[in-house]
Order: C-alpha cells, then sequence, then structure tokens
C-alpha cells in the first residue's frame, strides 16, 4: 500500500514498500534505479540529483490511473505509458460515480496486449458496452394487373458491444459496480406480402417495422415499431424489440402471408420473413480472475 503522506518516514519503510533487501540506501531508490521505484508509482520522486524522504510521500510500487466521467474506448496501454510494459504492478480504477462506455463497436475498455507486470481493474462505477442498432424492415410486396408480388426480408440487426476486453494475461477485475455489455439490435420486420383480387382490385402489402436499440453507452432499449397497413390486412411484420443490458435482440415478425392461387384472378404473395436480431456483447472477454459483489449483465 502506499505510504503515508506525512509524518515522518522511514528508510525501512520505503525498503518495504519497495521490495528491497537490506542493508537499504537512499541513492537505490532513485526513480529508474535499482530498487524498482517508478516515476508512476512515486512521482515526486527524482531520477538524479538531490533526493530526500519526504519526496517519498504517497509513493508506491505501483502505478494506478483514474478513469475520468463519461470517457469512452479506453485503451489502457495508452492510458499507462511506458509503465505498461514494465513489470511494476498497475491498477486501473473506475471510481463510484464514474461513467465510461464503448462506442462503434469498440470496447469501453480494453487491456491490450504486452502488458508486464500484473493489473487489477477496479470498477466501483459503470462500465458500458455499445449497443446494437435495431434494423430496417422489409419492403411491401407491389402488384401489377396479372401479379402480386412477395414483401422484402427485414434487415438483420447490429450486435452489442462488449464492456471490457482482456488481451493480456495476469489481470484481475474487482468489481462492486456495474459491468454490462450491449444488448442486440432488434430485427426489422418482414413486408407484407401483395393482395390480388379480380383485375382491377390489388393491395400493395405493408412495409416492416423497424426493430428497437439494444441497451448500449448512453441509448436506452426501445422496442420495435409495428408493420405498415397493407390494403387489405396484408400488412408487414413489427420490429423486434432491442435487447436489454447484456441481452439478445429479438427477430422481427414475418409479413403477411398466404400464399398461392385461388381462382382465374385471384391470388396472395409471400411475407418477406423478419430479420435476425443481434447478438448481446459480453460484459467481459479474456483471460482474468474475476472478484465480483457488484452487477455483471451478460457473459463473463
Amino acid at each position: 500500500m502506499p505510504l503515508q503522506s506525512s509524518g515522518t518516514i522511514t528508510l525501512a519503510q520505503i525498503g518495504s514498500e519497495f521490495g528491497d533487501s537490506q542493508p537499504h540506501s537512499l541513492s537505490e531508490f532513485y526513480a529508474g534505479g535499482s530498487a524498482g521505484v517508478t516515476s508512476g508509482g512515486a512521482p515526486n520522486v527524482p531520477s538524479s540529483g538531490t533526493i530526500s524522504m519526504n519526496q517519498f510521500y504517497g509513493a508506491a510500487n505501483q502505478v494506478t490511473v483514474t478513469a475520468s466521467n463519461g470517457q469512452t474506448n479506453i485503451s489502457l496501454s495508452s492510458a499507462f505509458g511506458s509503465n505498461w510494459a514494465s513489470a511494476i504492478p498497475k491498477v486501473y480504477s473506475v471510481p463510484s460515480g464514474v461513467n465510461v462506455g464503448g462506442t462503434g463497436g469498440t470496447a469501453a475498455i480494453t487491456a491490450n496486449s504486452g502488458m508486464g507486470g500484473t493489473l487489477n481493474i477496479i470498477v466501483a462505477g459503470t462500465v458500458t458496452g455499445t449497443g446494437g442498432t435495431g434494423a430496417g424492415g422489409g419492403g411491401g410486396g407491389a402488384y401489377s394487373w396479372n401479379s402480386a408480388g412477395d414483401g422484402g426480408e427485414g434487415s438483420h440487426a447490429s450486435n452489442g458491444g462488449t464492456a471490457i476486453v482482456i488481451s493480456t494475461s495476469n489481470v484481475t477485475v474487482t468489481n462492486s459496480g456495474t459491468i454490462s455489455g450491449g444488448g442486440g439490435g432488434g430485427g426489422g420486420g418482414g413486408g407484407g406480402g401483395a393482395f390480388r383480387i379480380g383485375v382491377f382490385v390489388m393491395y400493395q402489402g405493408g412495409a416492416g417495422g423497424t426493430g428497437g436499440n439494444g441497451f448500449g453507452w448512453n441509448q436506452s432499449q426501445t422496442n420495435g415499431a409495428g408493420g405498415g397497413s397493407g390494403g387489405s390486412s396484408n400488412n408487414g411484420g413489427a420490429g423486434g424489440n432491442g435487447g436489454a443490458a447484456g441481452q439478445n435482440g429479438v427477430q422481427g415478425a414475418n409479413g403477411y402471408n398466404k400464399g398461392g392461387t385461388i381462382g382465374t384472378y385471384t391470388s396472395h404473395s409471400h411475407g418477406g420473413g423478419g430479420g435476425d436480431g443481434g447478438s448481446a456483447g459480453a460484459a467481459i472477454t479474456g483471460s482474468y480472475t474475476l472478484s465480483n459483489s457488484g452487477t455483471i449483465n451478460g457473459s463473463s
């Protein structure tokens, strides 16, 4: 744990913090020196010149970086800079009341490869992945004087994003806050098939409804829109609902479908199929040790 911030500090305390064997000499504890003191863990300790005991107030044999509220797409190799590859223990803290997130499908926090030492990601605030986007519905089936067209297929929704991606070893995640993968988007509804009765009575199919958005960073979960009305109950299918935190989106409903021909001039066409809902983003992926007393939405 860090040395105290006031009062008397002894050479023995400094040696104990940095794991130095006796006998101790203050000259061993220059930043970058033989005792392993780093500027990240002891920012007031010089690398040369005059060195004094009070420069070790608050010094620690670890580097701590703290997230700021509203940060997105955090790369920990960038956050720790030159200390990322060093053997010094590292702590990344998301304090209570601090919310960080991922955008565009990039993870909210990425622990990149090439790390030295150990890392503890401490979450007391919230870490949220990208929410999936709802997909568009299929077009309603068109008609002509002698045919009735099929409804268009609903589009497939986008997937939710992962909250924390871990691409290195020796990582612990300590969670007392909330870590959530993004919800998948809802699939688009299929378009309704056209409907024709006789030579002059023809109905275009209704358009499929748009799928709802999945829960994610700065994005609420929404339900899919209803399908458009056709001319004769040949409606488009409703869009699927977006997924809640860490949940899949729902497939869109199929459009009106009554295939076949009845008599000489009466015909029905096929409705378009509903598009697939997007998959949920994971809360955490990679190799890590988890200590959890908070909330995790999504796979981990």
